[in-house]
């Protein structure tokens, strides 16, 4: 079987919407994003497989199975394997026509539309969506089973494959291949590396037994329902004040947004059972992962959400952290006047 090795623009989501920041040369440099940023959008899986795009057409296998290989330039110019589509082939005409009306179905071409021009950061950029829009069905000519697409976590340097498998060739256009299997390039790098990539569903859910890993199962049953209302409310409340929602619950992040100019992240806690001081212990943990571990690029602002009141003492700290340790944290806590919610948070 052999492996396409593919470069795809720069992607701080996982591949599975536009995230605005791509330091790369052609389309995605001019228009502000590509169309591979969706190809590991499982929001969008139709009859169990992932449909991607790729900047060429791959026509020399029709009728085949492949391997790709999926590798970034990094915002700091490092090659990066990021991830891959085990037994990838090509879309037919059939497959495509089925998945137009899919699309159109639940809106995917509308809401793409909207992730990219919510992510695109120049007004130039955002006029150019209008004549180049996200590829629609009919372009994304490969498919590959859902449980057969993983983004490597963590991701792998390229140059740990051996020489025999690197190329110099950074086009978008014209990838390298190889008649190989996937499993020796990868076996290669994990020989070097330590043990062999983790495979996982690339939109995990996120579970609160791992998020509130030291509560009961009886009270998770309280827990649950509190941190959903939490949740609702809290991006009811961002709605409300003119930040742009980019996703709630997905990768085991509870918010993503848009604030301004700034992409955040939210971890929201529920202190039934605990403090606000143990809760904001435990968002610290999260929010370090969810920024610096694995495949995710960091945010430009994290938020720890809490249902209670914190103390004079745990805004003393967190304001310690902001400005001695420059973490960029912002703590806010859910406020009732009896109408309505509102969220404060600490000043600087």
């Amino acid at each position: 079987m052999a492996t396409i090795l593919q470069r795809v623009c720069w992607n701080r989501s996982g591949w599975t919407r536009p995230s605005g920041v791509t330091t790369d040369s052609g389309n995605p440099g001019r228009h502000g994003f590509g169309n591979e940023e969706w190809n590991f959008c499982t929001q969008d899986v139709f009859r169990g497989n992932i449909f991607g795009w790729l900047h060429w057409s791959a026509k020399r296998f029709e009728g085949e199975y492949f391997d790709i290989l999926f590798w970034a330039k990094s915002p700091t110019k490092e090659w990066l394997l990021v991830g891959a589509y085990h037994d990838a082939s090509l879309a037919t005409a059939e497959d495509l026509r089925e998945l137009d009306l899919f699309f159109a179905k639940k809106g995917v071409n509308k809401r793409r539309f909207s992730e990219a021009l919510d992510a695109v950061p120049r007004v130039e950029q955002k006029e150019r969506l209008k004549q180049h829009p996200p590829a629609r069905a009919d372009r994304l000519k490969f498919k590959c089973p859902r449980d057969k697409a993983e983004i490597f976590d963590p991701y792998r340097l390229y140059r740990s494959m051996p020489k025999r498998f690197r190329s110099e060739n950074a086009r978008f256009g014209k990838p390298t291949i190889f008649d190989e299997p996937i499993k020796a390039l990868l076996g290669s790098v994990a020989g070097k590396r330590g043990p062999d990539f983790p495979s996982f569903d690339c939109a995990p859910q996120p579970l609160l037994e791992d998020v509130y890993q030291r509560a009961t199962a009886a009270s998770l049953k309280i827990i649950r329902p509190r941190h959903k209302e939490l949740c609702n409310q809290f991006v009811g409340w961002l709605q409300q004040t003119g930040r742009k929602v980019l996703g709630r619950e997905k990768d085991r992040v509870d918010v993503e947004f848009r604030d301004g100019p700034n992409f955040c992240r939210a971890e929201l806690k529920v202190c039934y059972g605990t403090t606000p001081r143990f809760a904001i212990r435990e968002a610290l943990g999260q929010l370090l992962e969810y920024n610096y571990y694995g495949w995710r690029s960091s945010s430009d602002r994290w938020f720890i959400v809490l249902d209670s009141l914190p103390s004079e003492h745990d805004v003393r700290y967190v304001r310690t952290l902001t400005s001695k340790r420059r973490l960029p944290l912002v703590l806010c806590w859910r406020s009732d006047d009896g109408s309505k919610t509102h969220f404060n948070s600490m000043t600087r």
